[in-house]
């Protein structure tokens, strides 16, 4: 196989037992790979349970704290590669936080090394008697004892195995962009939990080479339920071949020299992920007090140019030219930062503006709490927020030590203590550690779900869908809930993408709804090829076009893809995880934006802006080919080749309609 290893590994922690298999090359023409293969992957190994609880046998849908919940690590075709963006890799599993399919998305040198390594992916199972970690060094893996690490922080955790399998620098990869060589046997290479995972905070993270984290849907937390402290990667070999390398090679080389001019990859050089900040105030994107407020004088300290007198450097992701990660210095409540990763866009903005916080080195140490204990920012500052206006609104006064809870708006101070305490579940924190959705349901009053903002159970990201309509859409029908990376919508109305030769005709006006559900079906598709399965950075994929990134899939892999053919396996990824959601429950009820949302907001760059959710919805339905139960009919799923998930699906509407 071209562009693949050919490998995946396999580890059964009830057992001990590790071994390699061949990967299913027709599975990989199918769903590349990333988390569109790794769904193939989780489907395989949780649909013969299925079926035998739908034929009223013994079995069960997995517990996502449960031993028999598959976490499945896995690269995609240009993991590895020389492309610029290409460093990203996943991690999936049935998430605790939302109970259907999660998945998280990451960059840094893991993927690469994996690799490198001789694997594609990794697919774990059961649970460890004792804490454990995985390590993998040139095509043999081996399981440690952990006990030493448990209780470490993610940066400990990250410098003590660095050094014990390999020494080298683990703070993100050279200053301004590069990357190591390829292939070489540099510092292993380490994904881990904090106490957060270990605690089962259900938004745990799990970090990689402290910059770098699959911070959605709690996947530390899976880690931790199967007592797994980490993954180290150390590999001596190169990439897979190419099956075209001459043509990969000139792909590159314009791509790089397109990097080199693009205004999106200038600004990310320069400003970082944080130039968010300065656009969004503008047009109404950033959440603001529980997504509540139009404006705040508060961001105009909250700005890339307040922020730059504590930036010492730049950080990378592998073969990566542009260098969007900052290295920071600071002192403050009681800490001494050097040279330590800098927040980003997602984390001021849902720690800070969202809570009212205009202190950024208030902002900049919850971040590194956040990032060491093994915390998501962005379910951490909503449920946090969650949190003070419910204690604001009266619902929590039966809640013991909620008290902290009350006037914590613009606090720095309190939000610190208050993500420790969720980290290790003390107090209240142990509350909030379920998710702003677990609280909900436990303060149990109609009025706790109007200011709730969730979408099928997680927390919403840092763009607000009144500023531009096409993410509502995204949002409300995303497979793994509320999520701005699962189409091409956001770099549709951000960033200036445009792809007509994937059916992604966008007329440039943010606030409307018109065509935007039809659009949305394209945009997903796109989108989980590039963004999932591939797989390149979100953001530096929007310099990609669509034919580039056709190019570098058949350069790669030998496919021989078309246009059709591409937009097909995306077609195909989303519907198979569509379907796994249904089988979990989801209904086209929970496609939907949360009510706080569909409120217009009195001033700022939305004022007077809400989505037309019906209007989208109905179109994106009917391009989609769902019934009105929000399911695939199963001409549409055999068309892909997904008739084995239409059984399940019509046998699990079959036991609703049964109510059983």
């Amino acid at each position: 196989m071209y562009g693949y290893c050919g490998k995946l590994l396999r580890v059964d922690l009830d057992t001990g037992n590790l071994h390699s298999e061949d990967l299913d090359a027709r599975a990989a023409r199918r769903f590349i790979g990333g988390s569109g293969l790794a769904a193939h992957y989780f489907f395989a190994e949780v649909a013969p349970v299925m079926e035998r609880a739908d034929k009223g046998g013994a079995g069960t849908h997995p517990d996502p704290l449960g031993p028999d919940n598959p976490l499945i690590i896995m690269t995609g075709p240009v993991t590895g590669s020389r492309l610029p963006a290409a460093a990203r890799w996943t991690v999936s599993a049935r998430s605790p936080l939302t109970g259907i399919w999660g998945e998280s998305n990451s960059g840094g040198s893991f993927g690469a090394e994996l690799k490198f390594a001789g694997f594609d992916g990794v697919i774990i199972t059961g649970r460890a008697v004792k804490p454990t970690y995985l390590l993998i060094e040139a095509g043999k893996a081996s399981l440690q004892p952990a006990d030493d690490l448990w209780g470490k922080d993610t940066y400990e955790v990250t410098d003590l195995l660095a050094a014990r399998h390999g020494k080298g620098d683990t703070g993100g990869g050279a200053d301004g962009g590069g990357a190591e060589p390829e292939g070489s046997a540099g510092p292993a290479k380490v994904l881990c939990i904090g106490p957060a995972g270990e605690s089962l905070v259900r938004f745990a993270c799990a970090c990689h080479d402290k910059y770098h984290f699959a911070g959605r849907t709690g996947m530390g937390a899976v880690m931790g339920s199967k007592n797994l402290k980490a993954v180290v990667v150390r590999g001596e070999g190169r990439s897979p071949a190419a099956a075209d390398p001459d043509g990969l090679k000139e792909l590159t080389k314009r791509m790089r020299d397109r990097f080199a001019e693009n205004m999106v990859a200038i600004t990310l050089r320069e400003a970082g992920t944080l130039a968010s900040l300065d656009l969004g105030g503008l047009v109404g994107d950033i959440p603001l007090r529980n997504w509540s407020l139009g404006s705040w004088r508060g961001l105009e300290k909250l700005s890339v140019a307040g922020y730059a007198e504590h930036v010492t450097g730049q950080a990378t992701c592998f073969a990566c030219p542009v260098g969007c990660f900052r290295k920071v210095s600071l002192q403050g409540f009681g800490r001494v930062l050097e040279g330590t990763p800098g927040a980003t866009y997602e984390t001021v903005a849902m720690l800070g503006a969202n809570l009212l916080i205009d202190d950024l080195c208030a902002l900049q140490v919850a971040g590194e709490v956040c990032n060491r204990l093994g915390l998501d920012t962005i379910s951490a500052g909503s449920v946090v927020a969650y949190a003070y206006e419910a204690a604001e609104k009266g619902l929590l006064d039966k809640f013991p030590g909620a008290d902290c809870l009350k006037d914590g708006w613009g606090d720095g101070p309190r939000l610190i203590g208050l993500l420790e305490d969720i980290a290790y579940r003390r107090g209240i924190g142990g509350e909030l550690a379920e998710g702003s959705e677990a609280l909900s349901r436990k303060i149990g009053r109609p009025e706790a779900k109007e200011f709730l903002v969730t979408v099928k159970g997680l927390e919403l990201p840092a763009h607000d869908p009144r500023a531009a309509h096409g993410a509502g859409i995204q949002y409300a029908t995303a497979n793994r809930g509320g999520c701005h990376l699962s189409s091409m919508m956001f770099n549709l109305e951000y960033t200036g993408f445009a792809a007509p030769e994937a059916g992604l005709d966008y007329d440039g006006n943010q606030q409307s709804s018109k065509g935007k559900g039809f659009l949305n079906k394209a945009a997903e598709d796109l989108g989980c090829v590039l963004g999932q399965a591939a797989i390149l950075c979100h953001l530096g994929g929007t310099i990609y076009t669509p034919g580039d990134l056709l190019s570098a899939l058949n350069s790669v892999t030998g496919f021989g893809l078309t246009m059709d053919d591409m937009m097909e396996c995306g077609a195909r990824i989303w519907h198979l995880k569509r379907g796994i959601d249904n089988l979990y429950g989801v209904t086209s009820a929970d496609d939907r934006l949360p009510s706080r949302l569909l409120q217009a907001l009195d001033d700022g760059g939305a004022a007077g802006s809400v989505p037309d959710m019906d209007l989208m919805l109905a179109e994106w339905r009917e391009a989609r080919g769902l019934d009105a139960g929000g399911r695939a009919k199963r001409e549409v799923l055999e068309g892909l080749g997904l008739g084995r998930l239409a059984d399940l699906i019509e046998a699990k509407a079959t036991c609703l309609e049964a109510g059983d």
